[in-house]
C-alpha cells in the first residue's frame, strides 16, 4: 500500500487514533531531498504493510500540524504510537537507516 496523504484535517484522526504505529513524513514537493525520498518511502510502505501505516505531511500546505510537531527541517520522519512520538529523524537516507532511526528494525 502506497503511504497515505494526511492534511491537518485528517491528522487526528489517521494517526493520533490510529490501531497500528504511523510513520509520518514531513515533506515539500520543492524539496530536493524530500523528492530523493519517495522511492525510499514508498518500498518502506509496502514492506511494513499491515503492520505500520505510512503517511505524508505536505508542510506547505499542513502549516499546523507541522508547527506542532516543530519541524524545522525536512524530510522529517516521525514514529507514532498510539498518540505518542516513539521515534524521530531528519533528512534522506537509505530505508535501512530509517528503519534504524525509527527503531523499526
Amino acid at each position: 500500500m502506497p503511504p497515505i496523504e494526511i492534511t491537518d484535517q485528517d491528522f487526528e484522526h489517521e494517526v493520533m487514533h490510529s490501531d497500528s504505529p504511523v510513520v509520518v513524513e514531513f515533506y515539500s514537493p520543492k524539496c530536493t531531498h524530500c523528492q530523493r525520498m519517495v522511492n525510499t518511502v514508498d518500498a518502506l510502505s509496502k514492506e511494513l504493510d499491515g503492520k505500520v501505516k505510512v503517511a505524508k505531511v505536505n508542510v506547505l500546505e499542513n502549516p499546523l500540524t507541522s508547527t506542532r510537531y516543530e519541524v524545522t527541517g525536512i524530510p522529517a520522519f516521525f514514529l507514532i504510537k498510539k498518540g505518542i512520538v516513539t521515534g524521530s529523524t531528519l533528512g534522506a537516507m537509505s530505508k535501512g537507516k530509517l528503519k534504524k532511526e525509527l527503531g523499526l528494525g
